[in-house]
């Protein structure tokens, strides 16, 4: 089962834009203080990518048909017209703390300034939690799009985030999603936020 989620800002270890935490731990009196020690850990992971300069050089030799599938994925039909934009991604473990009492994994995309993080027990599958966080960002940034600047509609409209993860990430448990049930999951998005409106 999933620990907890923050969307937040890559600039700053303190600008945190949306969180959930699904166990009463994750929620208890030290949150800020949790949340604030994972987004400075990845903020941390995230600059040493840039500096090292493996991971743009990596991404820049890539061919379009080797990239990412959330570029690919696109409904804009551009699949090579989002390669060069601003994008790290890691896998981190944080030790048992008197944050933690256990162990967590902690998989983490940034996007566009934006750094997508799922906290997950030691044992969940990385591949899932990654596979997750890739389809997440895709149907927050097609859902959000009209809007303009994602992370101010995060802001404004965290219910809205609330319905995608109630599809995507049932209770915290990660699914087993292949294409098929990503797009009938869309749909099923797409419905309950059009009654919303």
């Amino acid at each position: 089962m999933v620990y907890g989620l923050l969307i937040h800002s890559v600039d700053s270890s303190q600008t945190l834009h949306f969180s959930i935490f699904y166990t009463p731990e994750g929620n208890d009196s030290n949150k800020k203080t949790r949340q604030q020690s994972i987004m400075r850990r990845i903020l941390q992971e995230h600059l040493f990518q840039k500096h090292s300069g493996d991971q743009t050089t990596s991404m820049k030799s890539k061919a379009p048909d080797d990239a990412d599938w959330l570029f690919r994925f696109a409904s804009d039909s551009k699949g090579t017209a989002h390669i060069g934009m601003d994008y790290t991604e890691g896998i981190l473990r944080l030790q048992a703390s008197s944050l933690f009492q256990y162990p967590k994994l902690v998989v983490w995309k940034q996007v566009e300034k934006v750094v997508y993080t799922l906290v997950c027990e030691p044992l969940d599958n990385p591949l899932l939690a990654s596979n997750f966080l890739t389809y997440f960002v895709h149907e927050l940034s097609d859902h959000f799009r009209k809007g303009g600047n994602i992370v101010d509609e995060v802001g404004a409209r965290p219910d809205e985030v609330l319905v995608i993860l109630n599809f995507l990430l049932p209770g915290g448990q990660l699914l087993f999603a292949n294409i098929h049930l990503c797009k009938h999951l869309k749909g099923q998005i797409a419905q309950i936020l059009a009654q919303k409106a």
